[in-house]
């Protein structure tokens, strides 16, 4: 698969059209905690702050419909939460790949430093709620 990022010194996920995780690497669950038997064939909104999980789905649905996004092939700023709980701000960049008639999306991420220990509350972004 070309989608999946070849450098395995930073966390990333493969995501199909539907929001479900499709893999993970080492990486992430080093830094994020997750395993692959949590997060496997399960819906990303596990790792998304409650306060981003509506606007991430309504921006998810209307790329589907309109094939436009504003988050792709640029970085982003934005909380991931942990297995445990805490957030963690990493910057994702994230990418998408036409397959058959659908999508797969594919994210680094980068956690910025002195970004864990944070609760999971806060909209996921650098922007004011």
């Amino acid at each position: 698969m070309a989608l999946i990022p070849r450098d395995d010194a930073r966390p990333w996920l493969l995501v199909n059209h539907q929001g479900e995780v499709l893999a993970i690497n080492d990486r992430f669950t080093l830094v994020y905690g997750w395993t692959e038997a949590d997060l496997l064939d399960q819906h990303m909104e596990r790792i998304l702050p409650d306060s981003f999980r509506d606007s991430h789905h309504a921006g998810f649905a209307r790329f589907r419909l309109d094939g436009i996004s504003r988050v792709l092939d640029h970085p982003l700023v934005l909380q991931t939460i942990c297995r445990d709980g805490t957030a963690i701000r990493s910057e994702h960049f994230i990418t998408a790949e036409r397959r058959d008639d659908d999508w797969v999306f594919a994210a680094t991420l980068t956690p910025l430093e002195g970004a864990h220990a944070t609760s999971g509350a806060g909209n996921g972004t650098d922007l004011p709620p």
